[in-house]
């Protein structure tokens, strides 16, 4: 199953909902693998999930994704899906008419053995159809949706600050609208005879159960949530395979009273009372009842279980609950922004003797538009790797970052030779702020950064750093950090 890290949440929407769709294609060409073992009978129930869950993640991020690509993606794993539905639905009847054998009399055993016999053969029939037809028409599908989610095309305007959304932010807003698309779809359910809008909630549910599945780890909520939509699903779509066996049984009823019929008229004709009488007791057809009255009450036990949990106002905390988990992931978006203001130093500030400093190897990887930086920095508490994308100009920029192995920096670092430089940081608290200095280590150059809580943060100069500074570069592209590295480069 997919789960997210911190870092890759916090990545760009684009990259984030591309890298979900990935993973879960990956799940679903393993389990489309195991097709080829015979023995395997969990193969096709799982590609079918697998299918469901890239489908639902398709269409719920399909504004991050490619249009035409997301378009056909979405009907062709609809496709696949349905070839394994067929032997899903066989297997579930089969195995709830098995579970009914041990309370049967022996005749009545003897009627339905045929039965369950009859739908083993076809279960292994539709599963293995299944294991047929799925490969040949999984290969072009996976082959054509992996080549639209493994690269993507974005707009860089360094002169417009706008931030880009997060997925953080794509994964609340799919949360919101799909969890708002829920409690209407309870609230339609008012009596055990909507089993057609009970089973549209089932959908919504798990629908919602797929959103959460990947970020299950980033919220202490979504464990518990995830428990009970999981159980919420179970209840309704139990009472819908209650629904459809029940059409099932009501076939066999017929046919029982039918050859019933037949077999009684036969016996009456032949003046055979011995086979009359036997057939006057008419035990298929009352095994037949006997199941149905069995199948609607289990039926009408899970209605009342559902509603005296989510139906009529009941879901009313679980609905709160999730919508503080999207507010939670919308917070953690917003952490991802950036808000600072650069200053030039004449030199350095007295006040930076004896605090705490670090020293920093960055450089920048080659490429376009936005460029990734590598950094290393060896401070007292260690040497800490991190793999940075900073997106936009001025005060608010958008920042993307994840830690890096140091086996994967020395792999990308000579990648940067073009583009580096190196700095002593010194961090000096000052009230609620914590300004930055940095003292250049390649060039007679100190910069003051610091960062704000807003946008609009009134910043007042301190009076320890006010006799060293020269003016405000926020602004200015010659003070970049991409700027300066590329410089430094250029010249030595």
């Amino acid at each position: 199953m997919v789960e997210l890290e911190r870092a890759e949440v916090l990545r760009p929407a684009e990259a984030g909902a591309r890298l979900v769709a990935l993973r879960l294609l990956d799940d679903a060409r393993a389990a489309c693998d195991r097709l080829v073992d015979p023995d395997d009978e969990k193969a096709v129930h799982d590609v079918r999930v697998a299918l469901r869950r890239l489908r639902s993640t398709l269409a719920a991020y399909r504004a991050w994704l490619d249009p035409g690509a997301t378009r056909d993606a979405l009907a062709e794993a609809g496709r696949l899906a349905g070839q394994a539905g067929t032997a899903r639905d066989a297997e579930v009847e089969l195995t709830w008419l098995r579970a009914q054998l041990d309370e049967l009399r022996p005749a009545a055993r003897m009627v339905l053995a045929p039965q369950i016999e009859s739908l083993a053969s076809h279960a292994r029939v539709a599963r293995a159809e299944a294991s047929l037809e799925l490969p040949p028409g999984f290969a072009p599908f996976e082959r054509e949706l992996r080549a639209s989610l493994e690269t993507y095309r974005t707009r860089v305007a360094p002169s417009e600050p706008a931030r880009l959304p997060g997925f953080a932010a794509a994964v609340a807003s799919a949360v919101q609208t799909t969890a708002g698309e829920l409690e209407r779809a309870l609230a339609c359910v008012t009596g055990p005879d909507d089993l057609a809008k009970e089973h549209e909630a089932r959908l919504v549910a798990k629908q919602l159960r797929y959103l959460l599945e990947p970020v299950r780890r980033l919220c202490d909520d979504a464990p518990a949530l995830l428990a009970e939509l999981r159980s919420l699903q179970d209840l309704i779509g139990d009472r819908h395979d209650r629904d459809v066996l029940s059409a099932r049984l009501r076939g066999m009823l017929e046919r029982a009273a039918l050859s019933n019929a037949r077999a009684l008229a036969d016996a009456i004709a032949a003046r055979d009372p011995r086979a009359e009488r036997r057939l006057r007791a008419r035990t298929a057809e009352h095994v037949a009842l006997a199941l149905l009255e069995r199948a609607r009450e289990q039926s009408d036990a899970l209605f009342a279980e559902l509603a005296a949990h989510w139906l009529g106002g009941k879901s009313a905390a679980f609905f709160a609950r999730m919508a503080e988990l999207a507010g939670a992931f919308r917070q953690l978006d917003a952490a991802n922004v950036e808000i600072e203001r650069k200053y030039l130093l004449r030199g350095l500030p007295e006040r930076v003797q004896g605090v705490e400093s670090s020293v920093i190897e960055q450089g920048y990887l080659p490429g376009s538009g936005a460029r990734e930086r590598l950094r290393r920095a060896v401070g007292s508490r260690g040497t800490r790797f991190t793999r940075t994308v900073k997106l936009g100009t001025g005060v608010v920029r958008a920042e993307f970052e994840e830690e890096l192995g140091e086996a994967e920096f020395e792999r990308l670092w000579p990648r940067c030779a073009d583009a580096r430089l190196r700095k002593r940081r010194y961090l000096v608290p000052d009230g609620e702020l914590v300004w930055e200095i940095d003292e250049f280590l390649d060039r007679p150059l100190v910069l003051a950064e610091v960062e704000l809580p807003t946008p609009d943060f009134q910043v007042a100069i301190p009076d320890w750093l006010e006799p060293s500074l020269v003016r405000e570069v926020t602004e200015e592209s010659a003070f970049s950090n991409l700027r300066l590295a590329c410089e430094r480069s250029s010249s030595s």
